[in-house]
């Protein structure tokens, strides 16, 4: 069972709060390891694994950051640990962008490379924004998926750019 089958939620790149909070506080209610203090050993931990399940499950889909991975992994698109290869042309960008930052000899340099990089940000993220927002995936197009896929991973690569441009 994934989060959103524990939830009672439609698989979607963002989780509806009100229903996700709602749904958590009637598992909450009905396995918290509170109620359970004069059961069975066995019914103590089945309730303390259940309100784990249901913490972890609540915070991942609460995350707009680690939902987009979580989906993408439950739906088959991406596996843990997958090593993607990003198209050679973003590579090059990137490299260009580190070079450019290495060389930036002022901050007004330095904010225009990272302008570039959250232009670059924009660009990726306007052609599946509306998959993203979309109430559920089952209607997002295997292609469309594949971009999201391409999405993420390039994202991450930006994301892993600005924090080292940052330290």
């Amino acid at each position: 069972m994934n989060y959103f089958e524990l939830f009672g939620l439609p698989i979607a790149f963002k989780a509806d709060i009100h229903q996700l909070r709602n749904a958590f506080m009637n598992i909450q209610r009905a396995s918290h390891p509170d109620k359970f203090v004069q059961g069975t050993e066995a019914e103590q931990e089945m309730a303390l694994e259940q309100s784990a399940i249901a913490n972890k499950g609540f915070s991942l889909l609460n995350n707009a950051e680690k939902i987009l991975p979580y989906v993408l992994e439950i739906s088959g698109h991406i596996q843990a640990d997958e090593k993607y290869n990003l198209a050679p042309d973003f590579l090059m960008e990137m490299m260009e962008l580190n070079e450019a930052w290495m060389d930036a000899e002022s901050d007004e340099t330095k904010q225009t490379i990272l302008k570039q990089i959250n232009t670059l940000k924009d660009d990726i993220f306007s052609p599946i924004k509306a998959h993203l927002e979309a109430d559920s995936i089952i209607h997002i197009p295997q292609e469309a998926m594949l971009q999201i896929k391409d999405y993420y991973y390039k994202k991450k690569y930006l994301d892993r750019i600005l924090e080292d441009f940052h330290h």
